[in-house]
C-alpha cells in the first residue's frame, strides 16, 4: 500500500534537487558484439544532462577506519568507499543500466554506474565507481 505522504515526498524531493543538485551527464553504454570487449557508447540512448544531488562516500559513525588494511572496526556498521547520486528517474528518457557512464560537470570526473538502488518513489540512488 502506498503511503499517503508519497506525493508530498516526491514534491519535496524535486525542490531539494533544484536547490542542492548539480549537473551530471548520463552517457549510456552498450555491449559490443563480443561481450568480453569494453563497453561502447550507445547511439540509441543519447547523452542526457540532469541535475541531482551528489553524495560523498560515507562511513558509519563509530565504525572505525574502513580503508586501512588490517584495521578492524570497533562496531559493525556499513561503510562504503563509493560516492553516489540520487536521481529522479522520470528525468531520463531511457532506463539507466549498470555500466553506463556518469560525468560530473563540477569536477570534470567520469564515473561508471556500479549499482542502482531503489529510493523514494520515482527516485534511485546510483552507486558509482570512478573511471
Amino acid at each position: 500500500m502506498a503511503s499517503p505522504f508519497d506525493r508530498a515526498i516526491a514534491a519535496a524531493a524535486v525542490t531539494h534537487d533544484s536547490i542542492m543538485g548539480e549537473a551530471f551527464e548520463i552517457r549510456p553504454q552498450k555491449f559490443q558484439t563480443d561481450r568480453n570487449a569494453p563497453l561502447i557508447a550507445d547511439p540509441a540512448r543519447g547523452v542526457v544532462t540532469v541535475k541531482c544531488p551528489w553524495v560523498d562516500a560515507a562511513a558509519r559513525a563509530g565504525a572505525g577506519p574502513f580503508h586501512q588494511v588490517g584495521v578492524q572496526p570497533e562496531r559493525p556498521g556499513h561503510s562504503t568507499s563509493r560516492p553516489s547520486i540520487s536521481i529522479n528517474m522520470t528525468l531520463l528518457p531511457f532506463a539507466l543500466r549498470q555500466g553506463d557512464l556518469v560525468f560530473r560537470v563540477k569536477t570534470q570526473a567520469l564515473y561508471r554506474v556500479f549499482e542502482l538502488l531503489p529510493s523514494t518513489p520515482g527516485f534511485a540512488r546510483i552507486s558509482l565507481n570512478k573511471v
